[in-house]
């Protein structure tokens, strides 16, 4: 056995360490750290039960650790105990020890080393209550990216089971990926290492069942002055569900306006700030008279005003009011024809900063209208007068669909910023609304009108040296 004489005791007080000699739990020796520990001085300390300083519920765990200690020279346990010391005072303190067999004045002993770790389990704590407060999962491995090393609370809300099962590595977040995106992930975490930093999104399934999406983002993190030595490896998993849910309810709603956008018999256009066409349908491609939609992308609105004057009316009011609904005016053909048509328009503004991004703009050609004779006329606007309506109706149909689609989406976020734009344009949606519920009491009341006290049409000159028939 190592012999440690009482004159050789004066080392053990040059270590920032509290160190004890014990002979069948009794304090035969102490170090001037172990009595500063116990609030105590330090020959008071010989003599005294070493248990007289552990709380009573760790007396047990301590004495089978200092029982287990193999038997024979210099044997020293493996493991270090973690238990709480009280000082003298009576105040508490977090120690982790660790316990070899030695020999003191020739008589078997063992000799404890102590490190008061309360600050740091303190600090460790506070961390812990920092991380389970985040309500992503945060997920520490091993420097080989091969074992779970600690997880935040936040996995069991993610995932349906316990931290402590993924900790004790029963669980490794890749056994829950969805099937169809287990290859993909698997690549993601066995190439992490070497990209040092990577996210993915893929499914998962939810202890009840529940398939759920989430963004997964890991990062390699090395020792300071390590010479590239790996640290440790973090997994940062949040549920993004809701967004994905968000992003498939635009998508199928993008495919549903679509097709009213294709298939409307009314020309539709979408131009930028300069004209340039951004989408057009074919009522709109047929009524310029270009050859296909290709063909119209790389053609501009403004070549198709006859006064360039009247273009820039129409844009002044569109970016004062935010809409325009059946205003009149005359637009070009590529052959050089005029038609009169009514506008029904609103632009989109850039979130950020205020300006103009596109103008969508619904067009109805006034040409069915004004060709037709005396007789023709009343039926003519009556069509006409239906298709405003039809026009207004299905305006409104859009609006009532796009304040349904972001009032479940205002239930489904917590984000404050998301939430708030959501507001902002179902708020804009509800103002649209009211402007095109106005247009359809207007219109209802020329309608009335027509119907119950019609007036015989007026003869105007079409200018071409013919007659036309208008209603008053």
């Amino acid at each position: 056995m190592h012999l440690i004489t009482p004159e050789q005791s004066h080392l053990l007080d040059a270590i920032n360490q509290g160190a004890v000699m014990l002979r069948d739990s009794t304090i035969c020796h102490a170090n001037l750290c172990f009595a500063e520990i116990c609030k105590t001085d330090r020959d008071s300390l010989v003599g005294r039960s070493f248990f007289d300083f552990i709380i009573p519920k760790h007396h047990k765990r301590v004495d089978r650790y200092l029982t287990a200690i193999p038997k024979g020279a210099a044997s020293c346990s493996r493991q270090k105990i973690e238990f709480t010391l009280q000082d003298a005072g009576g105040a508490e303190s977090f120690v982790e020890m660790q316990a070899t067999r030695v020999s003191h004045c020739d008589q078997p002993a063992v000799l404890c080393s102590l490190t008061d770790i309360t600050q740091k389990t303190k600090a460790e704590n506070k961390l812990k209550r920092i991380l389970d407060s985040i309500p992503e999962v945060i997920m520490a491995f091993d420097r080989e990216h091969s074992r779970i090393e600690s997880a935040n609370s936040a996995t069991e809300g993610l995932y349906g089971l316990p931290a402590e099962q993924f900790i004790a590595n029963i669980f490794h977040p890749i056994d829950l990926v969805f099937p169809e995106d287990s290859a993909k992930v698997q690549a993601f975490y066995a190439g992490l290492i070497e990209n040092e930093i990577d996210r993915i999104e893929y499914r998962i399934v939810h202890a009840n069942g529940d398939i759920r999406w989430v963004r997964d983002e890991g990062e390699v993190v090395y020792k300071e002055q390590g010479l590239g030595k790996i640290q440790q490896v973090y997994h940062f998993i949040k549920d993004i569900t809701d967004r994905k849910n968000d992003e498939e309810k635009l998508r199928i709603n993008e495919q549903k306006y679509r097709r009213i956008f294709e298939n409307s018999t009314d020309p539709i256009y979408m131009t930028r700030p300069d004209g340039s066409f951004v989408d057009i349908n074919h009522a709109a491609t047929s009524l310029f008279g270009y050859t296909d939609k290709a063909h119209a992308l790389r053609g501009n609105i403004v070549d198709h005003f006859p006064d360039a004057k009247e273009r820039h009316a129409l844009i002044a009011m569109i970016n004062e009011k935010g809409t325009v609904t059946d205003y009149p005016t005359r637009l070009k053909t590529l052959t050089g024809e005029i038609v009169d048509v009514v506008i029904t328009a609103g632009c989109r503004k850039n979130r950020n900063s205020g300006l103009p991004e596109t103008y969508q703009v619904i067009l109805h050609d006034m040409r069915t209208v004004i060709e037709r004779t005396e007789l023709e006329t009343y039926r003519r606007t009556m069509g006409g007068l239906s298709d405003r309506l039809n026009n207004l109706v299905q305006a409104q149909a859009m609006q009532y669909g796009l304040m349904s689609d972001y009032i479940e989406a205002l239930k489904s976020t917590e984000d404050g910023p998301r939430k708030d734009l959501l507001l902002s344009r179902l708020l804009a949606k509800v103002s649209d609304s009211e402007s095109s519920l106005e247009d359809l009491r207007v219109l209802g009341e020329k309608i009335r009108k027509i119907y119950h006290a019609p007036e015989p049409p007026v003869p105007v000159p079409d200018g071409t040296g013919g007659i036309l028939f208008e209603l008053k």
